[in-house]
């Protein structure tokens, strides 16, 4: 709502308290206590609508510092986002976005151990059959916790 139609609705209320005022009493003593209210009505209206004016400058003058920060700029907060990802072969994947686009990434491959695998058949030598799972150290957790 622009100023301009807060003083017209404003206007409208105070002329409209002040006309009610005057037919609504018949005798002169009523028609001096009714201009005494509604001036101090008009008192206090008055001073509503300036303080609602200056808030209202304040407000567009921040609004345009703003716009104009924003248009010079001035502005270069980066927004930093780091996506950590388990990828289907074991290997970690920590992916850094700057502003919606990668700034780096690193995979950090899986520490591959050989096992023994006691569900499959012995060798022909006899020996247990082995296979390879990978195997997260300490370390490797800690690095997906920070």
């Amino acid at each position: 709502m622009s100023v301009w139609n807060v003083n017209y609705a404003t206007d409208l209320i105070a002329s409209m308290a002040q006309l009610n005022f005057q037919t609504d009493s018949n005798s002169g003593a009523a028609l001096k206590n009714a201009a005494q209210v509604s001036s101090d009505y008009a008192k206090i209206l008055s001073e509503k609508i300036s303080e609602v004016e200056e808030a209202m400058k304040k407000t567009q003058d921040n609004a345009n510092k703003q716009q104009q920060n924003f248009s010079s700029g001035s502005n270069s907060a980066k927004s930093i986002e780091t996506v950590k990802r388990f990828m289907p072969d074991g290997s970690i994947m920590i992916t850094t976005y700057e502003d919606g686009e990668i700034s780096s990434q690193v995979k950090k491959r899986p520490n591959l151990v050989p096992m023994p695998d006691y569900s499959a058949p012995p060798d022909a030598s006899g020996q247990v059959a082995t296979k390879i799972e990978q195997h997260f150290s300490a370390a490797d957790l800690l690095m997906m916790l920070m």
